[in-house]
């Protein structure tokens, strides 16, 4: 198992999610809030952010698979997903891990709206903006990275690759398995 690089330590991560907790505090004072997070890569920053939200809520799951597939230069993406949440008059706060191209993310916010919530607003862990195939909007982020990370990998604080490096402490990053090489400098901003 290769040692990530660190990106982001504990202390900065705690810092940020501190941060998050107080404005969504703010921004939904006075309600109850609905957290949904997306199974598995966020359940250590959904912990975290839970217990930084000093409001009343309740908390879910969501599991959520994307199925890509390239033919012929031709990429297709299935999304399957299955929920028991009630999302009618509620306020909700989705959580999500990596929000990249924004497929997934504009996917589910279109069926959560369907079911005419109160309100609804996105918390991620990263923010990958120059990613994006698919603008979708981000109420609140712990870290944005400006430019894609090459050909390195996220690990860490939930993340994972092949299951593996979820515990670590920090976010890091590790050489693509599938595509080894040092990959390139990447510049990265806290927040919005």
């Amino acid at each position: 198992m290769d040692k990530p690089d660190v990106l982001f330590t504990p202390e900065q991560i705690a810092a940020r999610i501190r941060q998050i907790g107080s404005e969504v505090g703010r921004d939904f004072d006075g309600k109850e809030v609905c957290v949904v997070g997306l199974i598995k890569s966020c359940m250590v920053f959904m912990a975290d952010l839970v217990r930084a939200i000093p409001l009343d809520m309740t908390c879910h799951f969501l599991r959520v698979s994307s199925l890509r597939e390239g033919t012929a230069g031709a990429a297709r993406t299935d999304i399957v997903y299955t929920t028991e949440i009630a999302y009618e008059d509620r306020h909700i706060l989705l959580l999500d891990d990596i929000i990249d191209t924004g497929i997934t993310l504009n996917f589910l916010l279109d069926h959560i709206r369907e079911r005419r919530p109160r309100s609804l607003k996105v918390a991620a862990l990263i923010d990958k903006p120059a990613d994006r195939k698919i603008e979708v909007q981000v109420d609140w982020a712990a870290f944005t990275l400006k430019e894609p990370v090459g050909e390195r990998f996220l690990v860490g604080y939930g993340l994972d690759y092949a299951e593996r490096y979820r515990g670590l402490p920090y976010i890091g990053t590790i050489p693509r398995p599938d595509k080894p090489g040092e990959g390139r400098t990447i510049s990265i901003a806290p927040g919005r």
